[in-house]
């Protein structure tokens, strides 16, 4: 199921596109977690960050308990006569990150627990969801966070991985679901465009499985 949605911005406009599909089915195409967590090995943040890996839960359960996964992909294209320099490129999207983890946390507040009960047998089924970010974490700056002085983390309510974290492939993502291939700079140009992906996980259950079900670390 795909929906698409766009907003006109002063300084750029949003188009935002929404794609459902099964979990697993999501995972067994698009996860590539050797390759992309060798990225995560790469970047200065790799251990360092609460809502980096490596995690302390394991990663495979975590997302086996998922059904269905809602994606979005938000694609941000400056107005005419904007140049996406490097600073109004980190203000925009710091920005929209802040508005998508805003809306993906009370997404997740709205379907964790919303109750529906089966006619037939009565049996109360509820759903969990949780979110993913379109990226690291933006809450504390990177050299701030407590992770590096192994103390807990600040905001463990508001922190979620996000999903190249995980080991899916965002740029397989955007191309073949979105029809938005990532752009990338290079020193003197910009990208047209600017991308972002992030999503929603829920699965349904019913009240016997949720007292049997274990917590996963900070998410």
């Amino acid at each position: 199921m795909a929906q698409t949605t766009q907003d006109n911005t002063p300084g750029y406009t949003l188009q935002e596109q929404w794609r459902t599909m099964p979990m697993k089915e999501y995972a067994e195409t698009f996860r590539d977690f050797g390759r992309v967590r060798g990225y995560c090995h790469g970047c200065g943040r790799y251990g360092k960050c609460w809502a980096c890996p490596p995690y302390d839960f394991a990663e495979e359960e975590y997302l086996g308990q998922f059904t269905t996964i809602s994606l979005l992909a938000t694609k941000i294209t400056p107005s005419e006569g904007v140049a996406l320099t490097p600073e109004t490129a980190e203000r925009i999207l710091n920005r929209e990150r802040q508005r998508l983890d805003r809306m993906l946390l009370g997404m997740e507040g709205g379907l964790t627990n919303a109750s529906q009960t089966d006619p037939s047998t009565h049996e109360v089924s509820e759903t969990a969801a949780r979110a993913f970010f379109a990226g690291t974490c933006i809450l504390c700056p990177p050299e701030k966070c407590t992770r590096r002085e192994g103390l807990p983390c600040r905001h463990p309510e508001s922190i979620r991985p996000s999903l190249e974290a995980l080991g899916f492939d965002i740029a397989r993502t955007a191309s073949e679901l979105f029809g938005t291939p990532l752009q990338w700079g290079s020193p003197g140009t910009f990208p047209a465009y600017l991308t972002l992906i992030s999503a929603i996980a829920r699965t349904p259950f019913t009240r016997l499985q949720q007292d049997e079900q274990t917590k996963h670390g900070r998410f």
